[in-house]
Order: structure tokens, then C-alpha cells, then sequence
């Protein structure tokens, strides 16, 4: 399942110039998780509720990712992320993970104190790079990019604060492509992430994101390439988007 959180972590633009933010707390994001064309699990994401965090206005976003009943006996997942985003500078100050996957669980919490360019978790804290993301913030924080910012063909890196560890992930515009929702066809842009070997993807190559080119920057598709097959992931369902999801027909 690790495969469809990393769907929210890979648009971190740092280097990009903002624009007003595109989000209000009730928006509510669900996803269907496909193998061979078969559902084999969901995935959501909402804004819950907007809070102070250690007198820190935030935003606390929660995404969870489950696979179908039928898919338990396979490999069960339940798993549950959470970050607190700062309203005004866009970055975690919290996060928090809570996984379950086969047999495999995992707790963890880290505290950003991003003045000194630190994270702390349990007894330890880590340097990290300016403006670091976690698995879940990243998403929130590049939806305030302006299109102008991006150039096609061209890469640009995001920081990724994951596992105790620093990611730096490069990602590569393509192109506009249109995408089929059940909602009707939506005008996408079109990205592919990239890094280097051994670490979070062993081939970032075989990756594809699209996301929503108008006011909301929504995130529409992924479709992930495995030895098996591919993994796909689609927009289902939204409510209380800030803006009008763009149909073209």
C-alpha cells in the first residue's frame, strides 16, 4: 500500500511560485485502486477540520487506504496518515502513520520545526532541507503552484521527509492529457517522478500522475507499472472542492 500513499508525496513543488490556496476544510477526495481492471482497495483523502498546533494555525488532513474484503485473506491493509498543515506557510508541523500491511505494522510521529530546519521524532531529531515535506503534506502544499511556474520536459526536485530519512525526489512535467472520470472528461496535467536506485522506487520511470489543470489542482489519476501488472488509481467521488471541477464533456 506504501505504492498509493506515495501518490500524495510527489508534488511538493518548493521551487515554485504560489498562488491563493486552492482547498477549504471539508473537501473530501475518494479513490478506486484497480489491478488487471479488477478493485482491489480505496483510498481518501479530507480536510477534517482547520486547528492550533502549538499556536500554529493548521489545516489536520487525514488519508486513509484499505484494500477490498475480498482482497483481505490476499494481504490486508489499513493504514492511516496524518499531517497538521501550516494555513499560512504551507508545511507539516505534524504528522502522524498508522499502517498495517500483511503482517507488517508501523507507528511513527514527527514534529517539524522547520525555523531550524529540524524534525524530531521520539528521542531523536534530524536535519532536514528548507521547506521539507511529509508523505502526506506534499500534495496540499504543490496544489498552490502557479501553471506558469512549470516548464514541460523539464525536472524540478521536492524534499521529502520519510521513514527517518531525507528523499530528494525529481519530478518531470510531460504533457496535458485528457482523462475519463465517471464524472465526465477532465484536462490534466501530466507528470512522471523520478529516484535514484534503491531508494522509495526502483524504477520512478514507471510511474504517471495526472493532475487537475484548472483552480483546484485535484489529483485525478495515477497508474503505477509493477512485475504483475499495473495499479490504478482514479478520482470516484469529491464534495466541498473550492472551486467547480472543470468538465470538458
Amino acid at each position: 500500500m506504501r505504492g498509493l500513499v506515495l501518490i500524495f508525496i510527489l508534488f511538493g513543488l518548493t521551487t515554485f511560485s504560489q498562488t491563493k490556496i486552492p482547498y477549504k476544510v471539508g473537501e473530501y477526495l475518494a479513490f478506486h485502486i484497480s489491478f488487471g481492471g479488477i478493485k482491489v482497495g480505496s483510498a481518501e483523502l479530507e480536510i477534517e477540520r482547520q486547528i492550533n498546533i502549538d499556536g500554529i494555525s493548521t489545516f489536520h488532513i487525514v488519508g486513509k487506504g484499505k484494500t477490498a474484503v475480498f482482497f483481505d485473506w490476499f494481504f490486508k491493509v489499513r493504514d492511516v496518515y496524518e499531517t497538521y498543515l501550516d494555513t499560512s506557510k504551507i508545511r507539516p508541523v505534524k504528522f502522524f502513520r498508522d499502517i498495517s500491511e500483511g503482517g507488517y505494522k508501523k507507528k511513527q510521529q514527527y514534529n517539524f520545526k522547520h525555523i531550524d530546519d529540524l524534525v524530531f521524532w521520539k528521542d531523536t531529531s534530524s536535519v532536514i532541507f528548507s521547506n521539507t515535506q511529509d508523505m502526506l503534506s506534499a500534495l496540499f502544499y504543490a496544489r498552490t503552484f502557479k501553471k506558469d511556474s512549470l516548464n514541460q520536459k523539464k525536472s524540478f526536485f521536492v524534499p521529502v521527509f520519510m521513514d527517518e530519512e531525507n528523499y530528494l525526489l525529481e519530478i518531470l512535467y510531460l504533457r496535458n492529457e485528457k482523462v475519463k472520470t465517471n464524472f465526465g472528461t477532465i484536462n490534466c496535467m501530466l507528470f512522471k517522478p523520478k529516484m535514484q536506485e534503491g531508494r522509495v522506487f526502483q524504477d520512478g520511470e514507471q510511474m504517471k500522475i495526472w493532475i487537475s489543470d484548472d483552480e483546484n489542482r485535484l489529483l485525478i489519476k495515477v497508474e503505477t507499472q509493477i512485475w504483475a501488472g499495473s495499479i490504478k488509481a482514479i478520482l470516484v467521488k469529491h464534495q466541498k472542492v473550492k472551486h467547480p471541477l472543470s468538465i470538458i464533456k
